[in-house]
C-alpha cells in the first residue's frame, strides 16, 4: 500500500495522479482529526493511524520535518523527486535552490527556457507528477533536498545562503548540508553555480575530490559572476537583489543552449511582495517586501534604501532565527520599527538593547495605521518581517495583499 504522508499541494497531485492510474493509496495528514476520503475515493485518514507494517512505500509531502512521528515511523520513506525519477525523467533538468531569490531566478530560467519546451515546477509551477516535457527547472527548497537521496540536477544553481528554517533543520549546518546536497549526487562535468564562500565546505571539497566531479562555478557578487560567464551588465535591467537572479539564469541558459537572451529576460515582470514599490494617495512612497520571511531577505531590502529614512514593519514567526545581524544593521540606520506577530514582543526588546527606536503593534493594520500618522513625503514605509506568515496570516501573499489594502484605504 502506498502512503501519502501530508496532503499539502504535492501530495494532493499524487493522490490525483494514483487514481488516474488505477493504483491505490491512503493519506494520513495531521488536519485530519476523523477518518475521510478524498475527492477519488481515497482514505484520508488522522496522521495517529498511521500502520507502518501496513505500508509499502511512504511519500512524504517536503513541509513534514523529520522529527515527525509519521517520518520516525516511516520505513520506506521516499521523496517526491525520487518516487517521480522511478516512472519518468526529462532529458534535462535545472535545479533552482537558495535562500532567498529562488522562485524569481526559477521563473527568470523558465522564461528563458520557453523556446526549448522548458516546464517550471517543484515549490512553483506544475507539480513534479504531472510535468510532461523535455526540460524541467525545479524550484527546489531545503526539505525536498533533505529528504532526496537519488535524483540529481543535470545544472544546479544555488544562490546565497542565509539563516532560515531552523525549526525545521534544527541547525543552519544541517540547513546547508541540505543545500550542498545534490553536488554528491550529481554527475562528472554537470555544472553547478555556488557562493565563493562555500568553497572550503566539507561536502564541496568532497565533491571535488571525486574522480567524476561535478564541475563548480564560484561567484562573489553579480558583478563577479558577469565576469565570468562573458555577461554584459549594461544590458540587464534589473537591480539587486534580482541583478544576481538574472545574471545566474542568463549564466545556465547559457551553459545549457549557448544562448544569451537580454530582450527575453528583461520582459520578466517582477511578481508582487518582493520589493513591491507603490504609493499612498498623498504620493508617499511604501514597499510591499512580504515575502521576506527571513532576516537576510531583509537585510537586502534595507540596502536599498540606505540612506533613506524607513518606517519598517517587522515581526510574525521567526522560526528560530537569530535576529542579531538585523538588529546591527538597524542599529546604524534612520529608522522606526514596527513588530507585529508572535516575535513582536522579542523584536522590541532588541530593538531597545541596540538603541533602535520601536512601537510594538502587534498586528499589521495597527502597524499601518500608526505609520500613515507619521511617514513624509522623503521617507520610506517598508513591510520587510524577517519572519514567516502563519502566526496571523495563511500565506505571504496575504499579508502582502492585506498590507496595500490598509495602506490604500482612506
Amino acid at each position: 500500500m502506498i502512503s501519502l504522508l501530508g496532503y499539502g499541494r504535492t501530495n494532493k497531485a499524487f493522490a490525483a495522479y494514483f487514481h488516474r492510474h488505477g493504483m491505490s493509496c491512503t493519506i494520513y495528514d495531521d488536519n485530519v482529526h476523523a477518518p475521510a476520503t478524498t475527492p477519488h475515493n481515497q482514505p484520508l485518514l488522522p496522521s495517529a493511524t498511521f500502520d507502518p507494517a501496513r505500508s509499502s512505500v511512504e511519500i512524504v509531502s517536503p513541509g513534514i520535518p523529520p522529527h515527525h512521528p509519521l517520518v520516525l515511523a516511516s520505513q520506506h520513506l521516499v521523496s517526491e523527486y525520487d518516487y517521480v525519477a522511478q516512472i519518468r525523467r526529462p532529458a534535462c533538468t535545472l535545479f533552482v535552490s537558495g535562500t532567498n531569490g529562488k522562485t524569481t531566478t526559477t521563473e527568470m530560467l523558465g522564461l528563458l527556457c520557453e523556446p526549448f519546451e522548458a516546464q517550471v515546477g517543484g515549490n512553483i509551477g506544475v507539480p513534479l507528477i504531472n510535468l510532461d516535457a523535455p526540460i524541467w527547472i525545479l524550484e527546489s527548497s531545503s526539505f525536498s533536498l533533505h529528504y532526496t537521496q537519488h535524483y540529481a540536477p543535470d545544472f544546479y544553481i544555488l544562490l546565497p545562503l542565509a539563516q532560515d528554517h531552523l525549526n525545521w533543520h534544527g541547525t543552519y549546518e544541517h540547513y546547508v548540508r541540505a543545500k550542498l546536497k545534490p553536488l554528491g549526487l550529481m554527475r562528472g562535468g554537470s555544472p553547478a553555480f555556488l557562493q565563493a564562500c562555500l568553497q572550503t565546505h566539507p561536502l564541496v571539497r568532497m565533491a571535488l575530490k571525486r574522480s567524476d566531479a561535478p564541475t563548480l562555478i564560484f561567484y562573489e557578487n553579480s558583478t563577479h559572476l558577469a565576469q565570468q560567464m562573458g555577461l554584459e551588465l549594461a544590458k540587464v535591467r534589473f537591480e539587486e537583489p534580482f541583478l544576481l537572479d538574472a545574471l545566474l539564469a542568463l549564466s545556465a541558459t547559457k551553459l545549457a543552449f549557448n544562448t544569451i537572451d537580454y530582450d527575453r529576460l528583461n520582459s520578466y515582470a517582477l511578481q508582487p511582495h518582493r520589493l513591491e514599490v507603490f504609493q499612498d494617495a498623498q504620493a508617499r512612497t511604501w514597499v510591499n517586501d512580504s515575502k521576506a520571511t527571513n532576516v537576510d531577505a531583509t537585510l537586502k531590502a534595507l540596502a536599498r534604501f540606505a540612506h533613506r529614512y524607513v518606517h519598517l514593519i517587522v515581526g510574525g514567526d521567526s522560526k528560530q532565527m537569530d535576529l542579531t545581524p538585523l538588529f546591527e544593521t538597524l542599529a546604524h540606520m534612520q529608522v522606526q520599527i514596527y513588530t507585529i506577530g508572535t516575535s513582536a514582543a522579542l523584536m522590541s526588546e532588541m530593538a531597545k538593547k541596540y538603541g533602535v527606536n520601536a512601537l510594538h503593534c502587534g498586528d499589521l493594520a495597527s502597524a499601518v495605521h500608526a505609520i500613515k500618522a507619521s511617514l513624509k513625503r522623503d521617507q520610506i514605509a517598508l513591510l520587510s518581517p524577517s519572519a514567516a506568515s502563519l502566526d496571523q496570516f495563511s500565506s505571504y501573499q496575504e499579508r502582502g495583499d492585506l498590507f496595500k489594502k490598509w495602506v490604500l484605504a482612506p
